[in-house]
């Protein structure tokens, strides 16, 4: 432990590197601290070059087990795989093991074991079914350490020990696994170390990649040179370091805390989901049917019994990575119905195959083909074809699409047309299409049809507008065609501005007041005289109204004056003088 340091400041400072690492990206922090915090601030940035193995996101699994070659003298041996897509850095170089007296926890040995590229194997993809496509994203590498070391005889044995951090980050069933380490232990127990025992160990590692929704069937079996019983189980494995000790040198001693499922839905009893992972105790053969994709731990244990002793445990801690391997599937869009034309393009919508063959007469002439991906290709005349597309031909996975082709040709005028063509502001023109063997119109804009979907609507635009309409024909064809209704811009004058003659503001609800009304108007200036040339009202907008009076007083019966200057919606000025009377 570092005297004095927060640990959350330690903490931050290794999960920024994760940050750093995983995008590949350099940052600049910017960041208020106190002052002991600020002054660890630069301690840890000078540091920061020296801890790349702190940001590890590579471990996929792995395990330990041991040999017995007399004379107290044993042969330990380490397989780590890494994650070699997703996952950062490389293979340790050297590994630390620790070997500990279980009795005592006193470290007995720390063995340095040195990486052997040699031993660096990129592990295959192996489907159980042909035809399934194996992911892109998923690659495993694998290394193993030997060492040899003198183990005399101490009561209760020894434990071993590697340990390492961190976990893949897509892993989905553990969680914060970018801040969760591996423990790979085996225990030499008091009575192995009587008989000379030798570890049991796995035959095969699982496979790198198993497929959504396919089932799981794996021999998980272990061999075990000097004979003995031997009884599988799923277990679960064990926690490691956690980034702020990525690789603890030693290794930390016994016991061993198991790792925190992610609990629903994930436990020991469901480590994929789907119909869970089950192991059969005798044989070590393993099934289940995963139903999510990512990535997930699980752990397996072999006990191995001699005359029903518990000699040792071999602990294999692994990750299965669930993909989608969908097998090959044939498709393409074309529409069904194609009018007037013979060269037809066929687009490509295959799923998990990389190579087609096309029929565009099929079975009619077999000649007429393709390989290309999307392609065109031009029919001799109309009529019906039946188009297949085969991808991955010649393979058991082969799949085949078939589709029905309609080439057609129409016939008859295109017609249509707006009577009258040219129309003032509030007037109709009737619309009229007319297409031969036509079963159904849609015309647009609609707003100003009363009738989009008929042959004949009538239009009612406010300003010149071009109406398009589509028709659908009894063979499936469309037509389409447009027509422009002309619409005349109103004349900045009566009777499209308009201010009564007269008014009577007497109470009674109607014409109370004087209102210069139009529906093109922008702007708008009125103003009111009296017989001796007073200005008694004025108004600057079209929402003004006078309602006959002067200062508060009302004004009395007879004939005034009055000036009027607008300007109208397409820049259009008017300016009128008249007389308007005051009624009571």
């Amino acid at each position: 432990m570092l005297s004095g340091i927060d640990t959350n400041v330690v903490r931050w400072f290794v999960m920024i590197q994760h940050t750093v690492y995983l995008s590949g990206t350099a940052i600049c922090l910017s960041v208020h601290m106190p002052p002991m915090r600020l002054h660890f601030f630069y301690l840890f940035s000078f540091f920061f070059a020296f801890l790349p193995q702190a940001a590890a996101t590579h471990i996929v699994g792995g395990e330990i087990t041991y040999e017995c070659f007399g004379g107290n003298v044993y042969n330990v041996t380490l397989t780590v795989y890494r994650d070699c897509y997703n996952g950062w850095p490389a293979f340790d170089d050297p590994a630390i093991v620790g070997i500990y007296e279980t009795q005592s926890g006193m470290l007995f040995k720390k063995l340095l074991l040195n990486y052997d590229e040699s031993t660096n194997d990129t592990l295959p993809i192996v489907l159980n079914n042909p035809c399934l496509v194996a992911p892109p994203n998923v690659c495993v590498h694998k290394a193993v350490y030997r060492s040899t070391v003198v183990l005399p005889f101490v009561p209760q044995g020894y434990t071993v020990v590697y340990q390492r951090c961190c976990r893949n980050r897509l892993i989905r069933n553990i969680p914060d696994p970018l801040n969760t380490g591996i423990s790979f232990v085996a225990q030499i127990s008091e009575q192995a170390l009587l008989g000379c025992n030798n570890a049991a160990t796995f035959t095969n590692w699982p496979p790198v990649a198993v497929c959504v929704h396919q089932p799981i069937d794996f021999d998980h079996s272990a061999f075990d040179s000097d004979g003995d019983s031997l009884v599988y189980r799923l277990c679960t494995p064990y926690l490691g370091p956690d980034s702020l000790n990525s690789i603890p040198n030693p290794p930390v001693g016994p016991p061993y805390e198991e790792l925190t499922w992610l609990d629903p839905p994930y436990n020991l009893n469901n480590l994929l989901g789907g119909q869970p992972l089950s192991i059969d105790s005798l044989t070590g053969f393993m099934t289940g049917i995963p139903n999510t994709v990512g990535n997930f731990v699980v752990g397996v244990c072999v006990d191995e019994y001699r005359s029903d002793t518990l000699l040792s445990t071999t602990r294999r801690d692994f990750q299965y990575n669930v993909a989608d391997c969908g097998s090959a599937t044939a498709a393409f869009f074309v529409p069904e119905t194609i009018c007037d034309t013979l060269q037809v393009h066929f687009l490509n919508e295959s799923t998990f195959a990389l190579y087609f063959r096309w029929y565009f007469d099929w079975p009619g002439n077999l000649l007429a083909t393709s390989l290309d991906y999307s392609p065109y290709y031009t029919y001799p005349d109309t009529g019906t074809y039946q188009i297949a597309l085969i991808a991955e031909p010649n393979t058991a996975c082969s799949d085949t699409f078939v589709f029905d082709l309609h080439l057609v040709y129409t016939e008859g005028v295109l017609s249509v047309s707006a009577d009258p063509e040219e129309i003032d502001r509030g007037g109709s023109s009737q619309l009229t299409a007319e297409w031969q063997n036509a079963v159904s119109y849609a015309w647009s804009p609609a707003s100003s049809l009363n009738d989009a979907h008929v042959s004949d609507p009538l239009a009612s635009p406010l300003i010149t507008t071009s109406y398009a309409v589509t028709a659908t024909l009894d063979n499936g064809c469309q037509r389409a065609a447009e027509v422009t209704v002309r619409v005349n811009p109103p004349v900045c004058g009566p009777p499209f501005v308009f201010l009564p003659t007269g008014f009577s503001p007497n109470g009674d609800g109607e014409n109370d007041v004087l209102k210069l009304e139009s529906n093109i108007v922008t702007e708008a200036y009125w103003a009111i005289f009296n017989r001796w040339g007073e200005k008694v009202f004025e108004a600057n907008s079209l929402e003004d109204t006078w309602d006959g009076t002067y200062r508060g007083t009302p004004q009395p019966v007879e004939t005034y004056g009055y000036y009027l200057r607008v300007r109208c919606e397409d820049g259009q000025e008017w300016i009128s003088q008249g007389n308007v009377t005051l009624l009571r």
